[in-house]
């Protein structure tokens, strides 16, 4: 019998939390399905709980491989599944028992090609529900969603960046060959795999059920995460592999344009900007990344599709001159709530600016150990085909 839902379980040491991942999963009142649990590469004793969780109940299916990351890891049970729907679970996690039920009788009332639910967030030291993280969309169905309604006050704009809080449809999975990219990390994952998925469907459900419990935070997870020079650079690196997915599907639009700007804004415009803390090199870099997404996003078609802060901020990072040393602390700092105007602040940020904008546009990276320069070619992972 194929099973109505596969449910996908990456494991990375985990042994702490992952019985209570798997507890909720085999009391699903849905009964027809399917739990794949990836051992990846865990170092602890996930590999024995799962093991004795597999002796409990038939319907969970294990994978095992070397430490590839959480997406290789996802990619890997999407390959061996076999339901009408996929859903994603973390191990840290755990679901209201008729999570998957209700899922997937409205998939199947809707014939929607997505569906997604509300979700609850706890203290991982307590267990306390923290309510003011609550999530719980209006229930909503969109039968004719396409990339061209990309924030445009549609369902694109409610629907959560999570893959855990959804049911996809397999077959349209897989026949547009979609999975994880492998080579992004820190949650960029799941963001990615949305603008590449969600765009494909036309039937996309909200309901408002808060069916997931999603853990708020424990050391050493991957949702742990403190912006760096490393994680504005793979921003844009997975900005620009987006936009090529688009332009390959014939979906680029003034959106996805204002979208990437909304994403690299808190680099460079926030209460606590990690700009300002970047050496001159990484500023410049920074700046050049900037200038190859604004070329490759086709921001000068699109400028105008911009509102408020974020045109002045395109406009203003455009004409930016960055001074030999840096600009240093202070200059970025407050925007977010200060009471000042944005371009007076921006201004104060890029007080020599060209009006031509950066005559060299070759992107240079600096060695801080051995101060090489060193061409920097764009990893752009592989675009599936059609």
């Amino acid at each position: 019998m194929i099973p109505d839902v596969s449910i996908i379980v990456p494991c990375y040491n985990v042994a702490a939390y992952v019985d209570s991942c798997l507890d909720s999963l085999v009391r699903q009142t849905l009964r027809n399905i399917e739990i794949i649990c990836i051992n990846d590469g865990s170092t602890d004793e996930t590999w024995i709980h799962l093991l004795r969780w597999k002796e409990k109940d038939s319907r969970i299916i294990l994978l095992n491989q070397r430490n590839a990351g959480v997406s290789a890891a996802r990619n890997a049970g999407l390959d061996a599944a076999c339901g009408l729907y996929v859903g994603f679970a973390d191990p840290d996690d755990y679901m209201d028992p008729e999570m998957y039920s209700r899922l997937f009788s409205a998939a199947l009332e809707y014939d929607a090609d997505i569906v997604e639910c509300g979700n609850h967030v706890f203290e991982d030291s307590s267990d306390r529900l923290i309510e003011a993280k609550r999530r719980s969309p209006s229930r909503h169905f969109e039968e004719n969603a396409s990339p061209a309604s990309f924030f445009r006050d549609s369902i694109w704009g409610k629907m959560d960046i999570c893959v855990w809080s959804k049911l996809f449809r397999k077959s349209m999975l897989d026949a547009h060959r979609l999975r994880f990219n492998v080579h992004l990390k820190s949650g960029a994952e799941d963001e990615t795999f949305r603008l590449m998925a969600v765009p494909h469907a036309s039937r996309l459900l909200f309901i408002p059920d808060c069916l997931y419990y999603y853990r708020l935070m424990r050391n050493g997870s991957l949702r742990c995460n403190v912006p760096t020079y490393s994680k504005c650079v793979q921003e844009f690196q997975r900005l620009l592999y987006i936009v090529d997915y688009w332009q390959k599907q014939g979906w680029q639009n003034e959106g996805l344009f204002a979208y990437g700007v909304r994403k690299i804004r808190p680099f460079f415009v926030s209460k606590h900007p990690l700009f300002h803390q970047m050496t001159a090199v990484q500023q410049r870099s920074a700046l050049d990344w900037w200038s190859l997404f604004y070329q490759k996003a086709e921001g000068k078609r699109f400028l105008s599709a911009l509102s408020g802060r974020d045109r002045q901020l395109a406009d203003l990072l455009n004409s930016a001159k960055p001074v030999p040393n840096g600009w240093g602390g202070g200059r970025l700092g407050g925007l977010a709530s200060s009471k000042t105007p944005a371009k007076k602040c921006l201004r104060n940020i890029f007080p020599k600016s060209a009006p031509m904008g950066f005559k060299k546009k070759t992107l240079l990276w600096k060695s801080r150990l051995t101060h090489r320069r060193l061409p920097c070619k764009l990893p752009y992972p592989p675009i599936p085909d059609q």
